[in-house]
C-alpha cells in the first residue's frame, strides 16, 4: 500500500496542472485567433490567392 501524498505534494500536484492548464488553453486560443489562411491549401476557409497577371498577353498587344 502506498502512503497518504502530503500537503506539499499535493501543492506541487495542482501548481502543476495550473500551469500546464494555462499554456495549453494559451496556446489554442492564439492558434484560434489567426486567419483560416495560415494554414494553407485545402483546409477550410483557404482563400487561392489570385493568378498572377499574364505576361504574354501584355508583351504581343
Amino acid at each position: 500500500m502506498s502512503r497518504p501524498k502530503t500537503k506539499i505534494e499535493w501543492i506541487v500536484i495542482a501548481v502543476l496542472s495550473i500551469l500546464f492548464g494555462t499554456i495549453w488553453l494559451f496556446a489554442h486560443w492564439n492558434l484560434s485567433r489567426k486567419p483560416p489562411h495560415h494554414k494553407g491549401p485545402g483546409s477550410a476557409g483557404y482563400v487561392d490567392p489570385a493568378p498572377p497577371a499574364l505576361i504574354e498577353n501584355n508583351l504581343s498587344e
